[in-house]
Parts: structure tokens; C-alpha cells; sequence
């Protein structure tokens, strides 16, 4: 019996159950599809609401035209959420929502005209990611303040003409009186122009902490991402495409655990990262393992990521839809640290990145496992000459790469309250700038980059458009490679 017969019959016998598990998976998936609409989640009404990542809000007081706060009227908000509240005793009121859009606010029409309200409804748009429409600030009482000053204006032209008209001193005293409604007027308007720029001053302090705080918590989450893409690199050389791909899984099969059937959230997380760790084991038995066998370069196999990351993502579309999944039935309950608005779950997402960060540094240095994927890594040939199982190790490496990378669609779709079709494709361009700024092939470089390009796209806010934030972190790329081209913690190859 020939070498080629024993390695054919080989491939035979491994074949058919991989094939079988992996027509299973999709049948699963298939069947998971068919269920009712997520249900809507109504706005929160707070006490106070502080604009984050997860919510924007819509808030206001209540005045009539002399300025005075008008408690106890109820006041509704519409649109894509939606909810009820009443003013207290000073006439504020907020509302906390979740879903950006167009959102009215209403009060009732005879409040209105009683206090003499220009008004008794408002529009306001509110996108949480945008700087300048994170809250929606609504004041019924501001037409009404033009008309009732117009009327004053009235009022003292006409005392002015009969001071004129009943004599000289009358005249002198209306004139007085007019100068002194002026003076009065220029006082408060100055006055209301050192609360605006105090105000705005602390706006941008407590925004300056809040970004930076979202930029911490997105740079663990991308770094949880890059540093499974990055071992994939080293022991590989591969560059995967489709690895954001992994992340969308994640986030959607925990969808599929918490509003299909039902489950608690942490049985869903196990859920997806183990539906994530039996998909890394596939792809590397059905696809890459084959492909090294017959020597394939890594630049085919960078080939074949791209079509397996458009043939995933439109998967997801079909089966799951293109509008966002929500993780999570509730809106958490905020709370303050500082400068800084926080919830519970994003606190304990942050905790559980940091925690399987420093587990997998443990085992790259601590344990045997993980020297051997080190030395594979420098040296894959050098690693299989002294007796190291180089397809063992890369095996391994791609069950924990795509099992972090399952994780971290969970994080992220608990942390921005929902997970699309396409989420990983748009992350994935930032996962490789983090994996290049740290270093290719080095784990703590790709987190120490991921750091960065976090901190720096969500700060950048500040200063540009929101929807730029992402090129500065490339830009900012692109300075440290033209700097240090091996990244920070890269090291220098001789080429040639």
C-alpha cells in the first residue's frame, strides 16, 4: 500500500465528521433565524441624564414667561423610544433613551396658554455618537420670552409718549425709566453670558474625561480583537480578513442565547465564545490546514480571508437581517464616578478584557503550551527541527483567536446595546492598525496599540466631526510607521 493511499484513506476518515459538524452549525443557525422582533425598549425617565457611548439624552426646565419653574406638568416624549415624567419643584425634567432619531416632547396645550408658552411641543434629533447631538435640550418658554419681551418694549415706549405728553418732568422720568430698563437689560444680558461660557467650560472638562474613559474601554475591547488577529500572524503569517467576521459571531450568537431562547446573559457568552472556539477549529481543519499542507503562500491565503469575510457577512444578513441586535432586554442604571457617567455592565466588560488579556500573556510566558507558541512564532522551522508540534500549536492558536475574538463581539455588543451584520467589517481596519502600531506578531504590542487608537478616536471627537475619528487614528498610524516602521514593540529585520 502506497504513502499516497494511507494519506488519501487518512483524509477520508477525518472528512466526513467535519463535514457533518459543520452542516449542523448552519442548520442550527437556520432555525434560530426564524423568530419574533426584538421588542423596543422605552426611554428612562431620570432625574439627571449624562450623554455616554449607550445613551443620549433629552432634558429641559420648564419656566413660564417671567422665568418662574412650573412643577408638577407632565411631559411625554415620542419617537423611537418612549416615555412619560413630570417636572419637580424646580421644572426639570430628563429623559434617558437609547435608539438615535428624531424624538417630539409634548406638554399639554392648556399648561401652554396658561403660562403663556409659545408652545406645547418640540423636535429634537439625538445621535450618541455625535458631539453636538449626544442631549436635546427643550425650553417651551423661549418664543414666549421674545414675545413677552416685545411686549415690554411696548409697554415702555407707550409710558414714555405719556410721560411726553403730561409735561417735561414726565418726559425726563419716562426717558430715566427707559435708560433704567436698558441698564437692566445689558446686566442681565451679560450675566447670562458668564453662565453660558462657565457652563460650556465644565461641559467640555466632563466631556474631555468622558471620551477619554470611552477611549479606554473601546481600546480593551479592540485590543481583545487584535491580539487573537496578532497570534494568528505570528505563528502564521497570516493576515485574516475575516477575523472581524469572528467578532460579529460573537456578538450574534449571544443575541441568539439572551432573545431567542431565552437564556441568562453569562450562559449566552459562554454560549458564543464556544460556538466561536468550534468555528476557529474548523476553519483551520477545513481551510488553512489543507492549504499549508500543499504549501500555499500566505498572500493566497490573505486571498482566501477576504471571500471568506464577504461570504460571512453576507450570511449574517440573511440569516440575522441588517438592523442591530440587541444583547440585552434593560437599559442599565447609570451612575457617577467622578467626571465620569458609567453602568455596571460596562464596568464589568472592561474588568473581563483586562482579565483574559493578562490570562493569555500568562500562558504565552508562564506555561509550556505557550513557549512553544513563542518559539513558533520567531521560528517555525527552528520550533519543528527541536520537536515542537507546529500544527498542534497552530491549531490551538486559532481556537483561542477566534474564541477571544467571540468575546469580544459579546463586550462590544453589551457596550454600544447592540450588534450588526457588519460590525466586525467595520472594526477590522482598526484592528489592523493597532496589531501594526504595537508590533506584527508581538501579543502586547497589539494591546498597547489598540490603547492608542482607542484613546485617540474617541478623543479626537472633541476637536473634528464625529465621523472622522476613526481616520485620525489612522493618521496617527501612519506618523508612528513613517517614525518606527516595525512598531513599538516590533523588532528591526534585515530585508535582503
Amino acid at each position: 500500500m502506497t504513502a499516497a493511499t494511507i494519506r488519501c484513506r487518512r483524509h477520508r476518515s477525518v472528512l466526513p465528521p467535519l463535514t457533518a459538524l459543520a452542516a449542523a452549525l448552519i442548520a442550527i443557525l437556520m432555525t434560530l433565524t426564524i423568530s419574533q422582533p426584538t421588542p423596543a425598549i422605552a426611554a428612562e425617565s431620570v432625574a439627571t441624564c449624562n450623554p455616554t457611548a449607550q445613551n443620549g439624552c433629552v432634558n429641559g426646565i420648564l419656566q413660564d414667561a417671567s422665568k418662574k419653574p412650573i412643577a408638577g406638568v407632565t411631559v411625554t416624549l415620542s419617537g423611537a423610544e418612549s416615555a412619560t415624567t413630570q417636572t419637580d419643584a424646580n421644572g426639570k425634567w430628563a429623559f434617558s433613551v437609547t435608539a438615535d432619531g428624531t424624538y417630539t416632547v409634548t406638554i399639554d396645550e392648556s399648561v401652554a396658554k396658561k403660562h403663556g408658552l409659545g408652545t406645547n411641543t418640540a423636535d429634537v434629533e439625538i445621535v450618541k455618537n455625535s458631539f453636538d447631538k449626544q442631549r436635546g435640550v427643550v425650553r417651551f418658554d423661549q418664543s414666549a420670552g421674545s414675545a413677552g419681551g416685545s411686549s415690554d418694549s411696548s409697554n415702555g415706549s407707550s409710558g414714555t409718549s405719556d410721560g411726553s405728553s403730561s409735561g417735561d418732568d414726565g418726559g425726563t422720568a419716562g426717558t430715566n425709566g427707559s435708560s433704567g430698563e436698558r441698564g437692566s437689560s445689558s446686566a442681565h444680558d451679560t450675566a447670562d453670558a458668564t453662565d453660558k461660557l462657565s457652563a460650556t467650560l465644565a461641559n467640555i472638562g466632563a466631556r474631555f474625561w468622558q471620551q477619554l474613559y470611552s477611549g479606554v474601554i473601546f481600546g480593551l475591547m479592540l485590543g481583545l480583537m487584535s491580539v487573537g488577529m496578532n497570534l494568528v500572524y505570528g505563528t502564521t503569517r497570516l493576515s485574516s480578513f475575516s477575523h472581524g467576521e469572528q467578532v460579529t459571531l460573537g456578538g450574534l450568537m449571544a443575541y441568539v442565547g439572551t432573545q431567542l431562547l431565552h437564556w441568562p446573559l453569562v450562559i449566552s457568552a459562554v454560549f458564543a465564545v464556544a460556538v466561536g472556539a468550534l468555528t476557529g477549529w474548523i476553519q483551520n481543519e477545513l481551510v488553512w490546514a489543507p492549504l499549508r499542507r500543499k504549501h500555499v503562500g500566505p498572500m493566497q491565503q490573505m486571498i482566501v480571508t477576504i471571500g471568506l469575510s464577504m461570504a460571512l457577512q453576507y450570511l449574517f444578513q440573511f440569516f440575522f437581517g441588517g438592523d442591530i441586535k440587541g444583547i440585552t432586554k434593560s437599559v442599565p442604571d447609570s451612575f457617577a464616578l467622578g467626571p465620569i457617567t458609567t453602568d455596571a455592565p460596562t464596568l464589568i466588560s472592561a474588568g473581563l478584557a483586562i482579565v483574559v488579556i493578562i490570562g493569555i500573556t500568562l500562558f504565552l510566558y508562564k506555561t509550556r503550551l505557550g513557549r512553544a507558541t513563542r518559539a513558533v512564532s520567531d521560528n517555525a522551522a527552528l520550533a519543528a527541527a527541536s520537536g515542537i508540534n507546529v500544527e498542534q500549536v497552530v491549531r490551538i492558536v486559532w481556537i483561542l483567536s477566534c474564541a477571544m475574538a467571540a468575546l469580544s463581539g459579546v463586550l462590544l455588543g453589551i457596550y454600544l446595546n447592540g450588534i450588526s451584520w457588519n460590525t466586525g467589517a467595520t472594526l477590522l481596519l482598526l484592528m489592523f492598525a493597532a496589531v501594526t502600531l504595537g508590533g506584527l506578531g508581538t501579543a502586547n504590542g497589539a494591546l498597547v496599540g489598540s490603547l492608542v487608537i482607542g484613546i485617540v478616536a474617541d478623543m479626537s471627537s472633541l476637536i473634528i466631526p464625529n465621523d472622522m475619528r476613526y481616520a485620525s487614528a489612522l493618521a496617527i498610524l501612519i506618523i508612528v510607521l513613517l517614525v518606527r516602521p516595525q512598531g513599538i514593540f516590533g523588532k528591526a529585520q534585515r530585508v535582503g
